[in-house]
């Protein structure tokens, strides 16, 4: 009886212990579906969200993006414009520059080939007057040389006569010049015009005249100088 009964009592807490575990597998199995239908809906409301958040993005990004562009196209405008607008004064710059420059150039040119022109009329006075003076000095040897001639044909003759013959005056290169030039000027010259004729400085002159005033060459009378012929 006591085996029967403890039997009995095993087989009843079994039974009572599966029913529990049933009951608590129901429980168990509804908390879960209930948990499933719950993330279900929350996820499916997620979901939503997400689709309403990421197609607010997508029309603000776009919204962005429009802005963008468009501040782009008006900044590129901008720019394209005050580039247009520093290239047409830069142009006007360089234009106004090679103006000037060229101005310059012409002035320069023009000065230059009016000094060149002054230079070469110069050279030519100079050329004229150096040529001048040595016309005076050629004809002012020849003079002196026919008066050698003159002298010495002179000299030759009276010897021939028998006629005594005074010694012989020598006068000197620069002697010779002057009394050429007063021969030149029967009314009278100055050693300032002969000194410029001879292309010399006046006091040069006044030993060769007081020799030849010695020598009774030439006559002097006040400041001018005569030949001995036309007295």
């Amino acid at each position: 009886m006591g085996i029967a009964a403890g039997i009995k009592d095993i087989t009843q807490d079994i039974v009572s212990s599966y029913d529990a575990r049933v009951a608590e597998v129901g429980r168990l199995k509804k908390e879960t579906e209930e948990m499933l239908d719950s993330f279900k809906a929350s996820q499916d409301k997620m979901g939503a969200q997400l689709r309403k958040d990421l197609a607010q993005d997508k029309a603000k990004m776009r919204a962005e993006v429009r802005t963008m562009r468009n501040n782009f196209q008006a900044s590129h405008k901008k720019m394209g414009t005050k580039l247009k607008k520093e290239l047409s004064q830069g142009v006007t710059g360089l234009r106004s520059d090679v103006k000037g420059m060229l101005k310059d150039f012409g002035s320069s040119h023009k000065h230059m080939g009016t000094q060149l022109r002054k230079e070469l009329a110069d050279y030519d006075r100079g050329i004229s007057g150096e040529v001048s003076r040595m016309r005076q000095e050629t004809r002012a040897d020849l003079r002196g040389a026919r008066i050698t001639w003159q002298g010495l044909a002179h000299t030759m003759e009276a010897k021939r006569a028998g006629v005594k013959v005074p010694p012989k005056v020598e006068i000197p290169d620069l002697e010779a010049k002057l009394l050429a030039a007063v021969n030149k000027h029967p009314k009278g010259v100055s050693l300032a015009e002969v000194a410029q004729s001879l292309g010399v400085v006046p006091v040069v002159l006044g030993r060769a005249s007081r020799s030849l005033l010695k020598k009774r060459l030439i006559n002097k009378k006040e400041k001018l100088y005569f030949p001995v012929a036309g007295e």
